[in-house]
């Protein structure tokens, strides 16, 4: 058996949130000149007029078990000085395995949404944090750097689903290559793909991952990814709005980037086997 992703659909587990109780969060941000959301040159959407109070959460929060063993917590949570009415993604850690959690701090002025909170992290190779979020449609990168420390601006990530066709699933190969799969807009592609190679830690363009044979079709998110024993990576998707479910398999073994064929195979069960 190969190494595998599957439940929850992320490279990373959902959790309830730790020591329930009152909300410890770091002190506000000064307050930033009022003003329209703003639209950064990344791509991704600012509200740079909320000063950084967390109020409710939104969505389930995520958390990432680090190699050393420490655990980092991920969750939306909106702000009572937002003027757009959106959350914004908050962070804590622990400072060492199974100590206490750090209180809660904004990653950034960049707007989680609308319509869904979802956020996704993992580790990379360096022992730093790759944070994922969705931004009208689209997602939105973040990196905190291995020390800790202050997290990169948002970018666009330049993976873009059609609406109600799934977000973003993150795989991480037995070599430290980091895959990101969503399902695509493009004609000539039902589901796309980026690569971080470990030796620079630099995401690759997205790359095509193979069509459906069939015309009207489109694929959700992937439902499993694995690494088989020969290294090669197998992945199945449920049809957006359809309980029938697509396979495709890497053309070859060598692990790094994905070597794709041109067409996905539609699996007799929904469990692909």
């Amino acid at each position: 058996m190969g190494r595998s992703l599957t439940g929850s659909l992320r490279a990373v587990v959902a959790l309830a949130l730790a020591c329930a109780g009152a909300l410890t969060v770091a002190p506000p941000a000064p307050a930033a000149p009022p003003g329209p959301r703003a639209a950064a040159t990344s791509g991704c959407a600012m509200d740079n007029g909320a000063r950084g109070v967390a109020a409710g959460a939104s969505g389930d929060p995520v958390s990432v078990t680090r190699s050393d063993g420490r655990v980092d917590q991920f969750q939306a949570f909106y702000d009572s000085t937002a003027t757009q009415g959106l959350p914004f993604v908050w962070h804590r850690a622990q400072s060492e395995p199974g100590g206490a959690y750090g209180a809660w701090e904004r990653v950034s002025a960049g707007t989680v949404g609308p319509k869904a909170s979802f956020l996704t992290a993992t580790e990379n190779a360096a022992g730093g944090l790759e944070l994922f979020w969705l931004d009208h449609g689209g997602f939105c990168h973040s990196v905190q750097g291995p020390d800790g420390g202050a997290w990169s601006a948002p970018e666009g990530f330049g993976l873009a689903p059609f609406p109600y066709h799934g977000f973003l699933v993150l795989f991480t190969r037995a070599d430290g290559t980091l895959v990101a799969m969503a399902s695509s807009r493009s004609t000539q592609s039902s589901m796309e793909s980026r690569t971080q190679s470990p030796d620079d830690g630099i995401w690759q363009p997205p790359a095509p991952m193979g069509k459906v044979p069939e015309t009207d079709v489109g694929l959700s998110q992937p439902s499993t990814v694995t690494e088989l024993p020969d290294k090669r990576l197998k992945v199945t998707a449920r049809e957006w709005n359809r309980d029938r479910y697509w396979q495709i398999t890497e053309n070859a073994p060598g692990g790094g980037a994905p070597h794709w064929p041109d067409r996905w195979q539609l699996c007799a069960t929904s469990r692909c086997d």
